[in-house]
């Protein structure tokens, strides 16, 4: 008689390893977009994997579910008005990130971070007393 005990451990844990890729858990993430005169008029364009999600615009706040792992932020503006040399020529730089969404909440502020060339509004992920600090100021 052979001894399957071995067997039936290995397959348990193959099987719990599978199961934690197919299942993705859910992660809550929160945008800011603070208030910033110099691109008052310009409204940003946020995709999540190469998908718009919003346009979000000063002072705004977004929350949306995704599910854990790696992904990609961008951000888009179209044409607006802007002052020339500073925020690119009367609009944005497209800005692309890669992030990993880890935890079970995960905070971001969209910045515009100027340039001679054009700027572009970044996206910066801080922490909820950061976030907090900001949403307080709206």
């Amino acid at each position: 008689m052979k001894n399957y005990k071995g067997n039936y451990f290995l397959w348990l844990l193959l099987g719990l390893f599978a199961s934690s890729f197919l299942t993705a858990a859910p992660t809550k993430v929160s945008f800011v977009r603070p208030v910033n005169l110099m691109v008052a008029t310009q409204i940003v364009k946020l995709s999540l994997n190469g998908d718009e999600i919003a346009k979000i615009g000063q002072g705004k706040i977004l929350v949306v579910e995704s599910e854990t792992g790696k992904h990609s932020i961008q951000t888009k503006v179209g044409l607006s008005l802007g002052v020339p040399n500073i925020t690119g020529f009367s609009g944005a730089k497209k800005f692309k990130s890669k992030v990993t969404f880890d935890k079970p909440e995960h905070f971001f502020k969209i910045i515009f971070k100027s340039s001679l060339m054009g700027g572009k509004h970044h996206v910066i992920e801080i922490d909820a007393a950061e976030y907090q600090m900001i949403i307080g100021k709206l």
